[in-house]
């Protein structure tokens, strides 16, 4: 009997220290994935061109929606869906003014989570919030509206906002790729860098065709407040 209390205990000693083993491989796996994933692209956020581009769009759209006045507007489109336009352009705007991006501002190092939370914003907030909840409507706007300019862009309008909806299908693939365990040599740290270069410039185009869009929206918005 005392044999096989012996047994026992070394068996439970023995599955112990596999559980044990097992667990600090895994905290390891994690600290090494955390870091790999912090292989860094080093380049100045406000000092590339597509995102200054991105802002000099917004700017210009903000400038535009300010020249209508309520009071001595007299076009075709009703002053109500003026405003309301208006509210919608100026909604938008202010969506890339978001958390994540405002986090970017004045960073130096640009890393793969920092892709990741790029791509999760765009998602969210610029494709949600403004293109589907505020502009979606110009792909579907019609006669009863009173812009002939729209009605009649209304496919190439289309097909821009589809372009925006699919615009980083495949940076989410390469995202999903590199959140895989896996042992990373040299040259695969290299690749990381990579995926964080080519990911950053993939989102960040996104962004600015979304903000190029609003400027389009606000530069017609312009037209019809101005006559």
């Amino acid at each position: 009997m005392d044999f096989v209390k012996q047994y026992l205990k070394i068996i439970s000693y023995v599955c112990s220290g596999l559980v044990f083993a097992f667990a600090v491989f895994y905290l390891l796996a994690n600290l090494y994935h955390y870091f790999e994933l912090r292989k860094d692209y080093i380049s100045s956020f406000d000092n590339q061109f597509i995102v200054q581009d991105m802002d000099e769009s917004l700017s210009r759209a903000k400038n535009n929606i300010s020249s209508f006045n309520p009071n001595t507007y007299h076009g075709k489109v009703s002053t109500n869906d003026m405003q309301l336009v208006k509210n919608e352009i100026e909604y938008c705007i202010n969506s890339f003014n978001n958390d994540t991006l405002k986090s970017m501002r004045g960073k130096n190092r640009i890393t793969i989570l920092d892709v990741y939370n790029l791509r999760n914003s765009y998602e969210n907030n610029i494709l949600s919030d403004c293109v589907v909840k505020n502009l979606h409507w110009l792909t579907t706007v019609d006669e009863s509206f009173g812009s002939t300019y729209l009605v009649n862009n209304r496919e190439i309008t289309t097909l821009y906002v589809e372009s925006l909806l699919g615009a980083t299908t495949y940076l989410k693939k390469d995202l999903l790729n590199n959140s895989s365990y896996y042992y990373n040599t040299a040259i695969a740290s290299t690749s990381n860098k990579d995926v964080a270069r080519d990911g950053f410039f993939e989102v960040m185009d996104a962004y600015n065709k979304a903000a190029k869009f609003v400027e389009y929206v606000s530069s017609w918005f312009k037209m019809e407040a101005e006559g």
